[in-house]
């Protein structure tokens, strides 16, 4: 068997293909539109942008707060799993957990509160308004239009 030399191995790690590549690239999966209405929703209360909340290092202090919100959003609001709402930012579900501890350790402040609390209700009118028109323009009848 042939034995690769450091050098190899250096360049290896640095080439498009090298195995934390592969690896980083598949833990990323699509995102699904629930997904991305939560992300959109937090990195605008934030005044970030959605890609800042998908970086793979901690990023600072705001896109890591911003990131914590959107996974707690993602499991008490969106029903989530921990592992799946980790799972979108290609953390684990122990960072997850984390990040609901925290929020809710932050929802005692009334003025973050107020601020999760709208976050939540406009998410769920766009979750409510894009099931509405998916209804209709896959041909079935909302409940709002029904006789």
């Amino acid at each position: 068997m042939p034995r690769i030399s450091e050098g190899e191995k250096n360049k290896m790690s640095k080439s498009p293909c090298s195995e934390s590549s592969v690896h980083s690239g598949l833990s990323q999966k699509p995102l699904s539109a629930v997904d991305w209405m939560a992300t959109g929703h937090v990195a605008l209360a934030f005044g970030l942008k959605p890609e800042e909340l998908h970086s793979a290092s901690r990023g600072y202090a705001k896109a890591a707060q911003a990131r914590q919100v959107s996974m707690y959003i993602l499991h008490v609001s969106m029903g989530m799993t921990l592992s799946q709402a980790g799972a979108v930012f290609g953390r684990d579900r122990t960072t997850a957990a984390h990040a609901c501890k925290v929020v809710e350790d932050l929802r005692e402040d009334p003025r973050f509160d107020a601020v999760l609390s709208e976050i939540e209700g406009q998410l769920s009118a766009s979750v409510a308004s894009a099931r509405m028109h998916s209804s209709l323009s896959s041909g079935g009848q909302s409940d709002a239009y029904t006789a």
